[in-house]
């Protein structure tokens, strides 16, 4: 996977969690991941297509979903992770992963991204055919985020 994939995810989750979760943000050592990925509690997967394919997964306990979810709704509490706390949060990761994707056009890569799908519970493993996966740790002081981004450049 090249570095200029993974760039633009590192940039958009500190630009989006310092803006819309009004957080301190700071980045673990990356890793590479096999398939099957365990998962946290809560995860968003968003796909990728165009030049670039593959999938983005933003994984979190669910602690740090709701104080997150709290955060984007102006503070409304999240004592339950109902309907709105999962909205909210597959929402941050649709607008981190727009925000990459922008910034992967303006290098030269045209690309979409998908609907996010949100999954949720104990031992969630999510399977990702075919693709190197890269973690990167994100620590915030809601909580820490694992995104999973398994990317490559589409045969031309």
């Amino acid at each position: 996977m090249k570095v200029e994939f993974i760039n633009p995810f590192v940039s958009a989750a500190f630009m989006v969690l310092e803006k819309v979760g009004k957080t301190k943000v700071s980045k673990g050592e990356l890793s590479l991941a096999s398939s099957p990925i365990a998962g946290m509690d809560v995860n968003t997967i968003i796909g990728v297509t165009g030049d670039i394919l593959g999938q983005v997964i933003y994984s979190m306990t669910t602690d740090t979903a709701q104080k997150l979810a709290s955060v984007m709704l102006m503070g409304l509490p999240i004592s339950d992770f109902d309907e709105i706390a999962k909205s909210a949060i597959s929402e941050l990761g649709n607008i981190i992963t727009g925000n990459a994707a922008t910034e992967l056009g303006n290098n030269g890569y045209c690309c979409n991204i998908t609907p996010p799908s949100l999954f949720m519970g104990k031992e969630v493993k999510v399977s990702i055919k075919d693709l190197q996966i890269l973690v990167i740790p994100v620590k915030t002081d809601l909580g820490n985020i694992s995104i999973y981004v398994a990317l490559r450049e589409a045969d031309k």
